[in-house]
């Protein structure tokens, strides 16, 4: 039997690799963890797993099942907004109740294996291989799934009643039995599953290799970019003297680019560049997070989104000021208390402002640009921040009061999960892009500082790990052989 070396050994070759076989990845991941479950094809396997767990905990774990309810269930789930529950309507999910412990527990697309199980078949399709050999992986994949996922929820359903019926607290119990052992068990099962596939022949672990090279590959390439980008115009003055005795030295200004990178000395492990401008950055970010931190500038703030979240529609509660956390707490109607809106030095921008003024200050560039860069930023992030701070808090309020967790109760709690946590996140970072394309705009470069600092934080941390050799290590081991060569 012949081997084929597949893996891509240039830079070239491991571009064309992430370009031919990750977006099939994503492709197939989308469709078997997403497109299957939607049309019902995850109920087979859920079933099978709650029928199999149940004769586990009979034969092995000595349970009588005989006390045991195994039927399909209504999904009942904590509101995510308010103070309330979830309902879900038909009986739809398959579960079980336990002899003595009061919760259904239910057997969802998780406890089947499929989210590592689509994975790794993703990872099978997209390797290169025979096959054969990939017909193996996937049938031992499966296998390995199912049988081990089976064991795993029987070891969880006996270790919740013996947790219950040790504690007599019923989210506790199911806390330490599932969040604490069997997640642990399911990822020592990955490593477990992926290493047989590895048997297989399927080398799945080198596909994530290969990725894995080809983003350092991408990173060397952006460095390479920002150390030519990372200069400011300067203009420099000289004087010529004049052929004349009696003439005067001519002027003379001549505008020149200065690369600010400082490249030989991150490569010579030397911290001078790091620490003069980090070591400014953090003090002047240190002041104005300080102000922040002042709970009236923060009651001001919330109360000018209130203002917006209740122009939109949102109706808030009335309840005595509060501060916590140096900050000013908004209630809304209906709205839980963990939902309550906290306006403090995160998430009012005074972090960001602080942190993007102090970042400007140390960067090296032409003075008026600069000044207009340091004025700017406070006029785009606080009104648009103001803007984000009312409709999320109105759209908040909006889906937490409106009918659709009645009529739709997964797209409810898909909602809520948006307007609560993706829409800040994508803001933000939306917010903090935008900023430095206006920078970049006006030839301050903002981003070429913050990379040079995580450059100095990688290749030192490269040294420390013993990845690379530190400066003077390499000389002196060269020098030690020519010596050792000459005698």
């Amino acid at each position: 039997m012949s081997y084929v070396s597949w893996y891509p050994n240039t830079s070239r070759d491991r571009l064309n690799f992430v370009l031919k076989t990750l977006p099939a990845f994503i492709v197939l991941m989308f469709f078997l963890y997403f497109v299957l479950d939607w049309i019902g094809a995850f109920e087979f396997l859920e079933v099978l797993v709650r029928d199999n767990s149940v004769w586990l905990l009979d034969s092995i774990f000595g349970m009588d099942t005989t006390e045991f309810s195994v039927k399909f269930f209504e999904r009942i789930d904590p509101d995510p907004l308010t103070n309330s529950n979830v309902y879900f309507g038909t009986p739809y999910f398959p579960g079980l109740r336990l002899g003595t412990y009061p919760r259904t527990l239910l057997i969802i697309r998780a406890c089947t294996g499929m989210e590592a199980g689509a994975l790794l078949m993703a990872l099978i399709f997209i390797t290169p291989a025979k096959w054969q050999n990939k017909t193996v992986a996937h049938v031992t994949n499966l296998l390995m799934m199912h049988i081990g996922n089976t064991f795993r929820v029987a070891f969880h359903f006996w270790f919740t009643e013996y947790l219950y019926k040790l504690w007599g607290d019923a989210d506790k119990a199911f806390f330490w039995a599932h969040d604490m052992l069997s997640k642990v068990f399911g990822f020592v099962g990955i490593v477990i599953f992926t290493l047989v596939i590895e048997r297989t022949g399927v080398r799945i672990v080198s596909t994530f290799g290969a990725w894995i090279d080809a983003m350092v590959d991408g990173l060397k390439r952006i460095t390479w970019r920002i150390q030519g980008k990372a200069f400011y115009l300067d203009k420099i003055v000289s004087y010529e003297e004049s052929l004349t005795e009696i003439g005067e030295p001519t002027r003379v200004e001549e505008i020149t680019k200065k690369n600010f990178y400082p490249n030989e000395e991150i490569e010579s492990n030397k911290w001078s560049f790091f620490k003069r401008t980090f070591s400014t950055f953090a003090g002047i970010s240190i002041v104005i997070i300080g102000i922040g931190l002042i709970p009236a500038l923060n009651r001001v703030i919330g109360m000018t989104t209130d203002n917006i979240a209740v122009s939109f529609g949102a109706i808030q509660t009335v309840v005595p000021e509060q501060t916590k956390l140096f900050g000013w707490i908004s209630t809304y109607q209906l709205l839980n208390p963990d939902n309550a809106f906290i306006t403090n030095v995160v998430s009012s921008g005074v972090l960001l402002f602080a942190l993007m003024v102090a970042l400007l200050y140390v960067t090296p560039a032409k003075k008026v640009n600069k000044g207009i860069a340091i004025g700017l930023t406070p006029v785009i992030i606080f009104p648009l921040n103001f803007l984000r701070l009312g409709v999320q808090r109105w759209a908040t309020w909006t889906v937490a009061t409106g009918g659709i967790k009645d009529t739709k109760p997964l797209l409810y709690e898909n909602i809520a999960d948006i307007v609560t946590t993706w829409f800040p996140f994508f803001f933000w970072v939306l917010l903090i892009v935008g900023l430095f394309l206006i920078y970049r705009a006006l030839k301050v470069r903002a981003f070429s500082m913050m990379w040079i600092w995580l450059h100095q934080l990688i290749i030192t941390l490269g040294w420390f790990v013993g990845l690379r050799d530190k400066p003077g290590e390499l000389v002196d081991s060269k020098a030690a052989e020519t010596s050792i060569g000459s005698e």
